[in-house]
């Protein structure tokens, strides 16, 4: 053979091996996936293969032994038939049987097919090419197989037992075997391979997982159930501890809408009642996440209804003298935000101070509910940090209105008339509120009843301004609304806090 021909030759070879993979490239960057490597591999090596045999049957080696040449041969017929049956599993297995017709072939069976065609094809390409008997292949000698097949016995063991676990779990799936938790990384011949929450890697034989049993958080949905338990004074009735604890779970992000969270009563102890609220999650990786935040978002809903979470402590008395320094400062506090609602600034510096005597401070967290709409309502909230979300509820649909940051304050036609609330409030981030009820104010305005009218014809005069601005009214139309809106206003209130004959 010439150099022509055998640079030909080569580089034919060559451009059919390349032909083929930039077309297995071009199908799978349809699909938006990587190609396999293997097709590659095999294919580099046929060309070598095949390239090392036209060298050897050129006319410059044309001294070399014969059975030398033969053996080039046979190693050129192989790497062909590596090449083409990877290409044959790419194609068949991969596309048509597993990516099209969606059936479950484990990469362990694969490569067991490819091997054992590999296999087929040198036992003949060695009969044709080399003319060896092989009869004498096949008449091993029997106590040698016998021994092969002791010592091989746990690894075909673990290689039978590994295409069973193809079956159950997938490399991505979160699992729990042999009192291990993980993410599976890996499904080998022998071993599956496991990522552990605390970023350890743990490898488990075959057997030994099948043996011990799998339980899948993955399949068949990634919907999983996470339970959170927590104690309750025995004063507090058990359905309104439920309630609070659902009220929770749909402000908590990363709990799903569906299906819906439940709350339980679990036991009757000693010195609390315990309470499960069970509710899913889409993402078992996050589980730990949402349960801390689900724990902390139950703390902050407990403290501000006043549900008791019972636990062994030690009383400390503070003198007299902190305690009325502490709730001085906090009186202050309070005094000096209730300041900036405009209706209350008709109130004189001691009657603020008597109505921060009775507010109370609550705190939200972002997500959670302040009012719902067309709920009733008594209570004045002012922000004095964060911010608040004001939406408008209508057939199922929400729509934002406004935001509230630190200094505003809404519900203030709750606390004087005690009508639904107009729209939905949320926090937007951490809130910290004042909330102010009416026996809190009651407790004021009982001193002075001339109070209440003062009061009425702020908030009269504020609701005038704001519809006079919005209809374009005259300066007079806008006093005229003043005066019969003020009176009908402070009829109102009255009637809410001492009933219509005492208003009378």
């Amino acid at each position: 053979m010439s150099l022509g021909i055998l640079v030909g030759a080569a580089t034919a070879v060559f451009a059919i091996v390349a032909a083929i993979l930039l077309g297995l490239i071009s199908l799978f960057t349809r699909r938006g996936q990587s190609a396999p490597r293997l097709p590659f591999y095999a294919g580099g090596v046929a060309w070598l293969f095949v390239t090392a045999s036209l060298v050897g049957h050129s006319e410059w080696l044309h001294h070399i032994p014969h059975l030398v040449r033969a053996g080039l041969d046979v190693a050129a017929w192989l790497g062909s038939s590596f090449f083409l049956f990877t290409v044959l599993d790419v194609l068949i297995i991969g596309e048509w049987l597993i990516e099209r017709g969606q059936r479950y072939i484990p990469d362990i069976v694969r490569q067991m097919l490819i091997g054992a065609e590999v296999v087929a094809a040198g036992v003949m390409i060695l009969w044709l090419v080399m003319g060896i008997n092989l009869v004498a292949l096949v008449a091993l000698p029997t106590v040698a197989a016998a021994m092969v097949g002791v010592a091989l016995k746990d690894t075909v063991t673990r290689f039978f037992a590994g295409i069973e676990l193809g079956k159950i779990v997938k490399v991505g799936d979160w699992i729990t075997v042999l009192d291990r938790e993980g993410i599976v990384t890996h499904i080998g011949m022998e071993h599956v391979t496991l990522l552990t929450r605390e970023r350890d890697c743990v490898t488990l034989a075959n057997d030994l997982v099948i043996q011990g049993g799998v339980t899948n958080f993955t399949r068949p949905t990634t919907t999983h159930f996470c339970n959170v338990y927590v104690d309750a004074a025995y004063r507090t009735p058990p359905e309104q501890v439920c309630a609070t604890l659902l009220e929770t779970a749909a402000a908590v992000d990363g709990v799903l809408p569906d299906p819906k969270a439940t709350a339980l009563v679990v036991a009757f102890n000693e010195s609390a009642i315990q309470y499960r609220i069970k509710f899913p999650i889409g993402d078992f990786a996050q589980r730990d996440v949402v349960e801390s935040t689900m724990r902390t978002y139950i703390w902050h809903a407990f403290a501000r209804k006043g549900i008791e979470i019972p636990f062994p402590q030690r009383v400390v008395r503070q003198t007299a003298e902190t305690e009325v320094l502490a709730n001085s400062h906090t009186v202050e506090r309070i005094v000096a935000q209730l300041a900036v609602v405009d209706f209350l600034g008709t109130l004189d510096t001691k009657q603020l101070g008597m109505l921060a005597q009775e507010a109370r401070w609550e705190s939200y967290l972002p997500g959670e509910r302040v009012v719902r709409q067309g709920e009733p309502g008594e209570v004045l909230y002012v922000i004095v940090s964060g911010k608040a979300t004001v939406r408008l509820e209508e057939g199922g649909l929400s729509s934002t209105v406004t935001t509230l940051e630190a200094g505003k304050f809404f519900g203030e036609m709750s606390l004087l008339t005690g009508e639904p609330r107009s729209a939905t409030v949320l926090a937007a981030t951490e809130l910290l509120v004042i909330a102010v009820g009416k026996q809190a104010l009651l407790q004021v305005v009982q001193e002075d009843r001339r109070l209440i009218e003062r009061i009425g014809e702020v908030v009269a005069r504020r609701q005038a301004a704001t519809a006079a601005a919005k209809a374009q009214l005259y300066r007079d139309a806008a006093a005229l609304s003043a005066v019969t809106h003020t009176r009908s206003l402070i009829e109102r209130i009255q009637s809410f806090f001492w009933g219509a004959r005492k208003a009378q």
